[in-house]
């Protein structure tokens, strides 16, 4: 463990520092030079480092070190989101740089999902021998440990499957699951609104209605891998009323806030809010009944988590900016713990982005 601690912690210095010597490594990380030598030679060996040549001369005359820089076209990873509707692959390089990018329908059948995937990498022309890893997001309940499907959200159709066997006799690298939801929040907090925070709620607005905790730089499954199913919260009025939550069915909290809340109007998410802001009374009740809610769930989980941020994303997000102001007023006023409120900057890569981001992670922990 503490060859891989090391391992990263000299990774991690050259990739934030480069140009950078053996020396100044040894002597910003308090390792002995001997130390530093071998894990850096690992690192070429394995192509993530590359000497850049000589230092120039120490003000004593000493002898000149050689200079290290991060190589981020050593290796690449693959990231897919499978949808309900849409199956989209992107594969970056380890600076995140994207290098290929497809989208297509889902396929009806696993298998057939396993030959667009590897259609689409040969069509990248970047062999497998290049690739360190693939993260898969998905929606329902993952077992990320044992890559097992458990529950399907009304999407996709499968319950208690194990992807891992299915998929990874097909590719000679490994293959990491996670739900969707909390794919999009390591996206985020990779490179998006929550970048270089380590506490953040991910709150995703779609057809329906999930979220995501990071808490110290680290993913909360929960016991059986649902933590963050806010979708299933309830009020007091509906356990008076002996309302029942099911699972793999949308919950009471998803009827009001989401997609298909919204399409009860019988509008589209686009036009409702369109129609919003033309100050249109025939939308304005449910569109502000639906913000008040989404205020509320955030508020409660401010205080309950204590995020340094909370992020919006999902489809429905995209229309959201209009409304913020109001949203972040409202839970001022309704908790006196301070966060920040703000929509994803990644749109719909961030699922995709954060399996390759997921992927990496593992990889980084399991050298």
């Amino acid at each position: 463990m503490i060859k891989q601690v090391n391992s990263s912690l000299v990774l991690n210095l050259i990739r934030e520092k480069q140009p950078i010597t053996r020396a100044k490594i040894a002597q910003v990380l308090s390792l002995s030079r001997s130390t530093v030598s071998l894990i850096v030679e690992e690192l070429i060996h394995k192509k993530f480092v590359t000497e850049l040549g000589l230092s120039s001369s120490t003000s004593e005359g000493g002898r000149r070190g050689m200079k290290l820089g991060f190589n981020p076209k050593s290796a690449y990873g693959v990231g897919v989101e499978i949808g309900g509707s849409k199956c989209l692959l992107r594969i970056t390089d380890l600076d995140g740089e994207i290098v290929f990018k497809e989208d297509h329908p889902v396929p009806k059948q696993l298998p057939e999902i396993v030959a667009l995937i590897q259609a689409c990498i040969d069509r990248s022309h970047i062999s497998q021998d290049e690739i360190i890893g693939m993260g898969v997001g998905l929606p329902g309940t993952v077992d990320a440990e044992n890559g097992i499907l458990i529950n399907d959200s009304p999407a996709l159709g499968y319950k208690n499957v194990n992807l891992k066997q299915v998929f990874q006799p097909h590719f000679s690298f490994p293959l990491y699951f996670n739900n969707d939801v909390n794919c999009a929040a390591f996206g985020e907090s990779a490179s998006g609104s929550g970048a270089n925070e380590s506490n953040i709620v991910f709150i995703s607005i779609g057809d329906g209605l999930g979220s995501a905790i990071i808490a110290n730089g680290t993913i909360i499954t929960g016991h059986r891998f649902s933590a963050g199913e806010i979708g299933y919260f309830i009020t007091p009025d509906e356990v008076r009323s002996g309302v029942i939550n099911e699972a793999e069915k949308f919950g009471t909290l998803e009827h009001k806030v989401s997609g298909t809340a919204l399409a009860k109007s019988g509008y589209g998410a686009e036009e409702i809010f369109s129609l919003y802001a033309n100050g249109d009374t025939r939308v304005i009740p449910i569109v502000d009944d639906f913000m008040v809610h989404l205020s509320a769930v955030i508020s409660n989980i401010v205080s309950f988590m204590n995020p340094e941020k909370v992020i919006i994303g999902g489809e429905i997000s995209e229309w959201l900016s209009p409304f913020l102001p109001g949203i972040k007023k409202r839970v001022s006023i309704s908790t006196p713990i301070e966060t920040t409120i703000e929509l994803a900057l990644l749109g719909k890569e961030a699922c995709a982005m954060g399996a390759i981001a997921y992927a990496f992670q593992q990889i980084q922990g399991n050298e």
